[in-house]
């Protein structure tokens, strides 16, 4: 029996290292197949992960593309506008330039005028046909030279000699001012002998 028992025993230990192996290799089969079902599903992963990246990278080149245009826009409408305001700046400009030459050009006729009918006073004569004939040389100059030109000689001339710009600003200052105060007074008189005085 003991022989028996020794072939049962024998054939128990084949078919359980049979089956042992059989387990294994339905083990290692069923590893290799998660092993290629996992690289399967990383691969994927890596694909979208992929597709995510380029589309994001295509928004931020796409949203890029776009401040940029909008800057432009921005900048090129800005330039068009300060050249609108400096076209219609250089036009206000011309138009004083040369009124302030007519102007010029009348009180140096009125001053010459003046001093052609000062037979008495020889100094007083000489002095108003001086200042007469420097208002009309700076009127000429007025009329002759561009905005552009007169600013360029003003920047000039304080660069040189700042004390005598200074000193030329604020009797131009003192003298338009006294001239605005004249006419409004003069225009209140006016409009009072029309209308009666203001009560």
């Amino acid at each position: 029996m003991n022989g028996t028992y020794k072939k049962s025993d024998d054939q128990s230990e084949g078919s359980g290292s049979n089956l042992a192996q059989s387990l294994a290799e339905t083990a290692s089969e069923g590893g290799a197949a998660a092993m290629e079902k996992a690289g399967d599903v990383m691969d994927a992963g890596k694909r979208k992960l992929d597709g995510l990246k380029d589309s994001a990278s295509e928004a931020m080149d796409e949203g890029r593309s776009r401040l940029k245009d909008a800057k432009e826009a921005i900048v090129s409408g800005a330039g068009s506008t300060l050249a609108a305001v400096k076209d219609v700046a250089v036009e206000k400009a011309d138009t004083a330039r040369e009124t302030l030459s007519d102007v010029g050009e009348r009180l140096a006729a009125t001053l010459q005028r003046s001093a052609d009918g000062e037979d008495g006073d020889a100094l007083k004569s000489k002095v108003l046909s001086s200042v007469a004939q420097g208002l009309t040389q700076a009127s000429d100059v007025l009329r002759q030279r561009s905005v552009s030109d007169l600013t360029a000689d003003v920047r000039e001339m304080a660069r040189r000699h700042p004390g005598a710009f200074m000193a030329a600003a604020a009797v131009v200052g003192f003298a338009a001012a006294r001239f605005v105060r004249s006419s409004a007074h003069r225009r209140m008189a006016e409009h009072d002998r029309h209308q009666g005085p203001r009560v």
